[in-house]
């Protein structure tokens, strides 16, 4: 059976599979982060796939992205989550979980107080 890592499709650069789902709790993290006694979001999940950049060139270029189904919403309505990329699946759990909870921190500190349920959005399952 061909594996999906070895399908080369014309005009198709990339090609990701779901292969891991971690939920993330960080109780403890969230309470240093609200405004108030409220935790609205103490938890979020990682989702993580693997890549293959469909390149001949450089078959060798696999590797694991990793996504937070938890998004700040910044100012002017966009959201931005977690991303981190790794050549294992928990290598890119680690740096998308890492480099998320950098992102709510820095988010804090140029809002100048603590966050509230509306800083954040929850993306939908199938979205993300």
């Amino acid at each position: 059976m061909l594996d999906f890592k070895d399908i080369r499709i014309n005009r198709v650069d990339m090609i990701e599979k779901f292969v891991a789902e971690f939920d993330i709790t960080a109780l403890r993290f969230f309470e240093t982060i609200y405004a108030g006694d409220t935790i609205h979001y103490g938890a979020f999940k990682v989702k993580v796939y693997e890549t293959n950049y469909n390149n001949d060139d450089a078959p060798e270029e696999i590797g694991f992205t990793g996504y937070t189904n938890l998004r700040l919403r910044d100012p002017d309505g966009n959201h931005e989550g977690g991303i981190g990329y790794g050549l294992t699946i928990e290598e890119s759990l680690q740096k998308t979980t890492a480099y998320f909870l950098d992102l709510i921190e820095e988010y804090k500190l140029d809002k100048g107080t603590g966050l509230s349920k509306e800083d954040f959005v929850i993306i939908p399952y199938d979205e993300f």
